[in-house]
C-alpha cells in the first residue's frame, strides 16, 4: 500500500489492466481481441510477473480478456494477485458464471463487473454476436443473494443503439439484484481492441437522456461515478480532454506479460525496471493521441478524473464513504 500511495505521488502507474487471456465466447459488434491468437502464461509465469507488479507499487488490477472465466484456473489467478497485495476486479460476460465459480470470488476481496447491454434478447444478441442473455440472467439469479466481500456490478457500453428505456431496465434489474450499476460510453479509436461500426456511433443528442439521467441519479448517491460521468459527457460531445491515465496510473499487461501504456498502444512496449526512460519515449505519442482522437475507455482515465477532482471529492467526502462501506473500492 505504501508503494502504491507513493506511485499517485509521482505519477506512476497504480492499476494494470490483464488481459489474462485473448479467448472469448461472445463476437461482439464493438470488439476486435477475439480474432488473435492467446498465449497465456501459466500460474508459474504469471507469478513472476505479479511479483514484479507488486515491487513496482501497482495495488489494483482489472482481470479482462477475452473472456477470463474461460480460463479454468481464474482462481487460482485472482489468488495470485490477492496473495502479493493487488486488488483485482473480473471484468467478465457472466455466460461461465456459474455458483461455485460465485461462491469463490465472494469469498475473497474481489471485484466482479458483469456486462449487460440490453435486456432485449434479440438486440443483446446482435450486440454480443451470441443469443446467451437469457444465460447470463440465470446465472445472476443464482448468486445474486450470496454475501460478498467485494463490489458486485453490473455494467453497460452505451451505443447508438441503446435505448433510454432499456437502460432503466437494467438499473433496476441491477438494484433489484444488490448489484451496483454502471453505464460507460462505446469507444472507437484505433481498432486495436475497439471495433469500428457505424451502426454503434452515435452523436451526443443521440445518448444525452442517457447520460444526463445516469449523471443526476450518481451526483445523489455515488459521486465518485458521477464525476466520471461528468467527463463522459465531455468526451461525447467532443470537448477538449484533460489527458489520460495511460502510462502515468495504469497501464496493459498482455496475456503474455508484454506490457504497454494503453490497450491501443500494444506496439509500444516498456519494461517496468526501465519505466521512467521508456515512459519518454512514447510520451509524445500519448499527447499526441489524446489531443487529436481522445478515447474514454474507463480503466485509462478514472483515477486522473479523481485526482483531479480531489477537492470535491474532499468537500463530499462524507457521501462518499457511505458509498464505500456501501459498495466497497471500486478498483
Amino acid at each position: 500500500m505504501i508503494r502504491t500511495i507513493l506511485n499517485v505521488l509521482l505519477k506512476r502507474p497504480i492499476l494494470v489492466i490483464y488481459d489474462v487471456t485473448k479467448l472469448c465466447n461472445q463476437r461482439c459488434l464493438m470488439c476486435n481481441i477475439w480474432k488473435t491468437q492467446s498465449c497465456d502464461m501459466d500460474i508459474e509465469e504469471l507469478e513472476e510477473e505479479i511479483k514484479k507488479l507488486s515491487k513496482f507499487g501497482v495495488g489494483y488490477v482489472f482481470i479482462q480478456g477475452g473472456e477470463p472465466l474461460i480460463r479454468k484456473d481464474i482462481i487460482q489467478v485472482v489468488d495470485l494477485f490477492l496473495k502479493h497485495h493487488i486488488k483485482p476486479t473480473i471484468i467478465t460476460n457472466g455466460i461461465l458464471l456459474t455458483p461455485e465459480i460465485a461462491s469463490e470470488i465472494a469469498k475473497r476481496r474481489c471485484n466482479l463487473a458483469i456486462s449487460i447491454d440490453s435486456m432485449n434478447p434479440e438486440l443483446f444478441a446482435k450486440l454480443r454476436g451470441v443469443d446467451s442473455l437469457q444465460k447470463v440472467l440465470d446465472n445472476i439469479e443464482k448468486i445474486y443473494k450470496m454475501e460478498r466481500k467485494g463490489n458486485w456490478s453490473i455494467t453497460t457500453t452505451v451505443t447508438g443503439l441503446s435505448k433510454f428505456t432499456d437502460i432503466k431496465a437494467i438499473e433496476q434489474y441491477a438494484t433489484e439484484h444488490n448489484f451496483m450499476y454502471a453505464i460507460r460510453p462505446y469507444i472507437f479509436v484505433k481498432g486495436v481492441a475497439g471495433k469500428k461500426n457505424d451502426e454503434l456511433m452515435y452523436k451526443w443528442k443521440d445518448v444525452a437522456e442517457i447520460f444526463l439521467y445516469m449523471s443526476a441519479k450518481a451526483k445523489k448517491n455515488n459521486y465518485l461515478a458521477y464525476l466520471v460521468y461528468q467527463e463522459h459527457i465531455r468526451y461525447i460531445k467532443g470537448e477538449k480532454m484533460p489527458m489520460c491515465d495511460a502510462a502515468k496510473y495504469s497501464f496493459l499487461m498482455t496475456e503474455t506479460g508484454i506490457k504497454s501504456p494503453c490497450i491501443e498502444f500494444t506496439d509500444h512496449t516498456f519494461s517496468l525496471d526501465t519505466f521512467r526512460k521508456d515512459r519518454k519515449v512514447f510520451s509524445d505519442k500519448l499527447e499526441e493521441c489524446n489531443s487529436t482522437t481522445p478515447c474514454f475507455y474507463n480503466d485509462a482515465r478514472e483515477i486522473g478524473v479523481i485526482l483531479r477532482n480531489k477537492w470535491a471529492v474532499l468537500w463530499n467526502a462524507p457521501s462518499i464513504i457511505r458509498q464505500l462501506i456501501k459498495y466497497g473500492n471500486f478498483f
